[in-house]
């Protein structure tokens, strides 16, 4: 109902910013490829990790390979998903030893200190543990301070160093136990690695999901709100030929400001209902319709914004029975058909 009207990217946006909470196939498909690529640093001894390290990152590692030339199709599609694993990496300090100054994930919240700073030839071919008092593993602040700048000094001296952690391992900083999983990965793929905020839109939404309704009143009144509500002003919109004229008073032009709240029919049912006084005056102290259902929603009391969707779904139930079936309906049985749905 309309989702066609709607980009497939808006659906996949949160509930609370206006969207569906679809999950995004392309952003899962590529936190299972992460998942391989994972696999090339927390098991390097395994037959396909060696395979592809032979080939590709001999002198090297995966967070630092290149894509190389005349590249198979599934490194090409494994180093595709390369930015969610350096997103969600980050070395657990045991000695030190191992971890490269530069272009590593080892500070706090898993950063890197890049090999393009001011001064970054002076450490290029150190490890971590040359800035670390190793008698009782912890930051030697001298050094510190004396080669990096003050905010990434801050950095470098905010980062834990954990008596009890002896090795240098890559842990999965999005799961407690350290270990990569495609569930949290996509969470850090659409919560933070990619700006997906062009796709919310404002509004109380979640003022439609708690309501107790049922879900094909939640997702109208979704659709209303989005603007995907297939009415004939919309449908002439998408290129689709019909007449523009109200379906249910025959008057004004057919958008979903006039079948909700300015068609005679529409009115004659709020009236009935008692709700026509707040709805008057959510219109006139708001910019749109649209705005005007949100304060609704967030005004009114619980039982009466379950009114006010019921009878927001019963009147488009009438508008349709009006265009396929050539079913004309009172007001009355309008308002007892929502009064109904709110019962059950």
């Amino acid at each position: 109902m309309g989702h066609s009207l709607n980009e497939l990217g808006e659906l996949s946006a949160p509930k609370i910013h206006g969207g569906m909470g679809f999950k995004d196939l392309s952003a899962f498909n590529l936190a299972m490829l992460g998942k391989q690529g994972w696999k090339f640093i927390t098991e390097p001894d395994s037959l396909v990790a060696r395979i592809f390290k032979a080939c590709y990152f001999p002198n090297g590692t995966f967070l630092t390979a290149q894509i190389g030339h005349n590249p198979s199709y599934v490194w090409r599609s494994i180093m595709h998903a390369r930015f969610i694993v350096r997103g969600g990496a980050k070395w657990s300090i045991g000695s030190g030893a191992s971890i490269p100054i530069l272009n590593e994930p080892w500070l706090l919240n898993g950063e890197c200190i890049r090999s393009d700073i001011l001064g970054a030839h002076f450490v290029s071919n150190f490890n971590i543990n040359s800035l670390m008092n190793l008698h009782d593993k912890s930051w030697n602040k001298h050094t510190v301070r004396q080669v990096f700048s003050g905010d990434i000094t801050d950095k470098i001296l905010h980062t834990l160093l954990i008596s009890q952690v002896d090795a240098d391992i890559v842990i999965w900083k999005a799961e407690r136990n350290g270990r990569y999983s495609v569930c949290s990965a996509y969470e850090l793929y659409v919560s933070e690695l990619v700006d997906s905020s062009y796709l919310w839109r404002p509004g109380y939404w979640t003022g439609i999901w708690n309501l107790k309704v049922p879900p094909k009143v939640e997702k109208l009144t979704w659709c209303i709100c989005r603007g995907c509500l297939p009415t004939r002003v919309r449908l002439l919109d998408k290129g689709v030929t019909c007449p523009t004229n109200c379906a249910s008073c025959d008057l004004g032009y057919e958008d979903f400001a006039h079948v909700f709240f300015a068609c005679l029919f529409a009115i004659q049912v709020w009236s009935t209902t008692g709700l026509w006084g707040s709805i008057q005056h959510s219109l006139s102290t708001t910019a749109s319709a649209t705005n005007a259902i949100f304060s609704l929603l967030q005004n009114l009391s619980a039982d009466l914004s379950q009114q006010l969707a019921t009878v927001i779904w019963s009147i488009w139930k009438h508008r349709n029975l009006r265009v396929w079936d050539d079913v004309t309906e009172t007001s009355a049985l309008v308002v007892e058909r929502a009064r109904n749905m709110v019962l059950d």
